[in-house]
């Protein structure tokens, strides 16, 4: 579905494509086999979250967290990925591995997971590039479209679990909200509209 919707929209037709995610192995998934003509970013708020737990699981007092996530985020901002996942992999060897059982907010766990995301996307993460070719680095603008969809759908007293006329029901909201004019299409061409084309086979039925 967002493959034909991106398609209906032109995006494959545009001189320069990206596919943002957040860093998880489905999206590129995805994104191999449906987007294989968009650059693959990952949206920079996720790993620069990641750098600010990994700060907060080395550091004790926030002047020194703030001033290390700072640094670190920087440096990624600036395409130099490979300089933190070195600072980090010394942080790590100094903590040690994490256990099994190893609680979410252990130090050691934070560490190991970051260094794993930043390993695993680095070459998705040269940002002073898609800069200079004007791609986009965050998928923040959508997000908060989403956020404002649910707001004006979703509330006491409304219920989207009755089947196809609940999908029909939010359908048609995202149309409203969508800046094209699929609203305007929909209520010309729906079945019933006294504005939709008749086919010769639906005159001849309704004359017989």
């Amino acid at each position: 579905m967002m493959a034909a919707e991106a398609d209906a929209r032109g995006f494959f037709s545009a001189p320069r494509r990206s596919f943002l995610g957040d860093g998880l192995s489905y999206n590129w998934s995805i994104q191999k086999k449906h987007f294989p003509t968009f650059a693959p970013i990952v949206d920079f708020v996720h790993p620069v979250e990641r750098l600010h737990a990994a700060a907060r699981a080395i550091h004790e007092d926030d002047q020194s967290v703030w001033a290390q996530y700072v640094t670190w985020a920087t440096e990624v901002w600036q395409g130099r990925v490979v300089k933190v996942i070195d600072a980090l992999t010394r942080h790590s060897q100094s903590l040690g591995l994490p256990p099994k059982d190893a609680e979410e907010a252990d130090p050691r766990r934070v560490l190991a997971e970051t260094l794993t995301y930043l390993r695993n996307n680095q070459s998705r993460m040269d940002y002073p590039r898609y800069r200079r070719e004007g791609m986009p680095v965050t998928s923040a603008l959508i997000e908060s479209l989403v956020k404002e969809t649910n707001y004006r759908v979703k509330g006491t007293e409304k219920f989207w679990n009755d089947g196809p006329s609940g999908e029909a029901i939010l359908q048609i909201r995202a149309a409203l909200l969508s800046h094209d004019d699929r609203l305007l299409i929909h209520i010309r061409e729906r079945p019933g509209s006294p504005y939709a084309r008749k086919s010769r086979k639906n005159m001849l039925d309704t004359a017989a």
